[in-house]
């Protein structure tokens, strides 16, 4: 032990690990357990070349940060890591879910984009060395379009009353401005009343939920009138209440990363002396939507770059509640 010891530090002196150094070959996160206030992130590093970590007594400093839209969800210090078996070092966190709301306002004010980056950092401890392995920071870039069920230009009928009252002929929906509290979608309708008497709308209301869980309720328009036989654009907004959504992650998370999002919108009018709640079929949609912020299946683009990391001081370990979305469907 003591000859190995004597030939890693003096070939060490002389530079000639700078060619055998391991480096990180590839990092794979998943998530682990999901709890009500935190989520799991478990993360597999492998490691080429790591002739050193078999050596008695040798073990490995991992850090780690996983940032999505630069909004940091997991950063992770863990020292004398073990090799396993198969050439890797095996390592996990806790995120705290109310990071969810923080990130969510980023992917929503950078048009349904995200970029994830995991950036992790090993260096090797043996006989008094510090050796570091080349690293490998890796980033995926993913985007949804939950909105895309409202841009539209199809002609659809209603009726009431039994006859025809309203036809439409085309929806379009955008995001306002997300903040901190809220994320606010705007909705219109261009709309024909068809019946020769004005349809005043007294109230419409809205309804937003994610997987069963609602995130926003309320009044979306104040009172309007259509007026007979004639067309006119109807507007209403639904507001999200972002501090809802750490619950809403939990159910994501358990459903595969997969959210059924339900927007509805509900009209009361008068017609007559008849006073009705009908409901916005126009302006009301559902959307599947489901996520792959770790890229273990083939939603996202990837890319991945190099470069030696030096060791330095310590990642602060920050606990934080986390994670995110890609790809939807109809």
């Amino acid at each position: 032990m003591l000859a190995v010891a004597v030939l890693v530090v003096g070939a060490a002196a002389y530079g000639l690990l700078v060619f055998d150094r391991p480096s990180v070959e590839s990092v794979e996160n998943e998530w682990g357990t999901v709890e009500e206030n935190q989520s799991e992130v478990e993360t597999k590093i492998a490691v080429d070349n790591p002739w050193l970590l078999r050596l008695a007594d040798s073990a490995a400093n991992v850090k780690y940060t996983v940032a999505l839209n630069d909004v940091v969800f997991a950063t992770e210090e863990k020292k004398r890591v073990t090799l396993g078996s198969d050439d890797t070092l095996t390592t996990s966190t806790w995120v705290n879910n109310d990071r969810i709301p923080e990130w969510w306002v980023t992917h929503v004010n950078n048009n349904e984009t995200t970029t994830v980056t995991v950036d992790p950092s090993v260096v090797v401890r043996y006989a008094g060395l510090k050796l570091p392995a080349e690293s490998l920071t890796r980033n995926r870039t993913f985007q949804t379009n939950l909105l895309e069920p409202l841009e539209t230009e199809e002609t659809r009928r209603f009726s009431a009353f039994g006859r025809e009252v309203l036809v439409v002929d085309e929806t379009d929906a955008q995001w306002g401005q997300a903040t901190a509290e809220r994320t606010p979608i705007d909705a219109s309708a261009r709309v024909t009343n068809s019946l020769p008497a004005p349809i005043p709308v007294t109230e419409i209301q809205y309804t937003v939920r994610m997987n069963g869980i609602v995130v926003g309720s309320g009044q979306a328009a104040e009172q309007t009138v259509l007026p007979a036989q004639s067309t006119r654009t109807l507007e209403a907004r639904a507001v999200i209440d972002n501090s809802k959504l750490d619950d809403w992650w939990v159910t994501h998370l358990r459903n595969n990363q997969t959210t059924r999002l339900t927007v509805t919108f509900d009209a009361t009018v008068q017609y007559g002396a008849v006073e009705r709640t009908l409901p916005l079929e126009f302006l009301s949609y559902n959307r599947t939507f489901e996520t792959d912020v770790f890229g273990s299946g083939s939603v996202g683009n990837q890319s991945e770059s190099r470069g030696a990391l030096p060791e330095g001081p310590p990642a602060p370990t920050t606990s934080h509640r986390s994670s995110a979305l890609a790809g939807a469907r109809g």
